[in-house]
């Protein structure tokens, strides 16, 4: 059997890739990418990635990490209390969810400057009759922490604005926290302004790390 001339070396590079070889090149880049973006994603319309400097357990005080579950106000006092990567439901189906956590500084021009903190978004759904005003929404950062304020980086608090039946927004919040906290609590209490009832408090709790 002949060797191929240069001629033919050149043909079978310039030839197009047969089937098996483009599977496996696209595999390849597939996996590659996956590697670059983690790849991850939660079915439905939100997504929370949380970086490695600010992972979350599904810890809480008063079950298991593995029996954490999507919580239902269904207690008969002031409050109820949620896993921190859960959603928080009132009865009346106000939904409401924090993801994205973070760990930052604040900038020279943020109230207060200079503070570690921990960041994270805000998604409220409201699956109620009634509007809701986003700007009566109440967050108690951990410990009785201060809140940042810092509009460059995307901090300016509760939307003034308000929330009507099935749809949901979302919005980006930051507290005071030590570099080497974990245990964080996080407390959102929405404001009736129809006068149909009253929203009890949902206390998100787990770890970061």
């Amino acid at each position: 059997m002949g060797y191929p001339t240069i001629s033919g070396f050149a043909a079978l590079i310039a030839a197009p890739l047969t089937r098996p070889r483009r599977i496996v090149l696209a595999v390849a880049a597939t996996l590659a990418g996956c590697s670059l973006s983690a790849c991850s994603g939660i079915g439905g319309s939100q997504t929370d990635t949380a970086p490695p400097d600010a992972t979350v357990s599904a810890s809480q005080d008063t079950r298991s990490a593995g029996d954490a579950q999507d919580t239902q106000d269904d207690s008969a006092g002031d409050t109820f209390t949620v896993a921190l990567d859960k959603t928080a439901t009132w009865n009346n189906g106000v939904k409401a969810h924090l993801g994205g956590f973070s760990r930052g500084t604040s900038g020279e021009y943020a109230s207060p400057s200079g503070k570690a903190y921990l960041a994270f978004s805000v998604t409220v759904q409201n699956g109620s009759k009634s509007a809701i005003d986003l700007s009566m929404i109440s967050l108690s950062c951990p410990d009785g922490a201060e809140q940042i304020f810092d509009t460059d980086a995307g901090f300016g608090g509760t939307p003034d604005t308000h929330l009507l039946p099935g749809k949901s927004q979302t919005w980006k919040a930051a507290c005071e926290f030590p570099k080497k906290a974990r245990s964080v609590q996080i407390e959102i209490t929405p404001t009736d302004t129809a006068g149909s009832g009253w929203y009890r408090t949902a206390i998100f709790t787990g770890q970061v790390q």
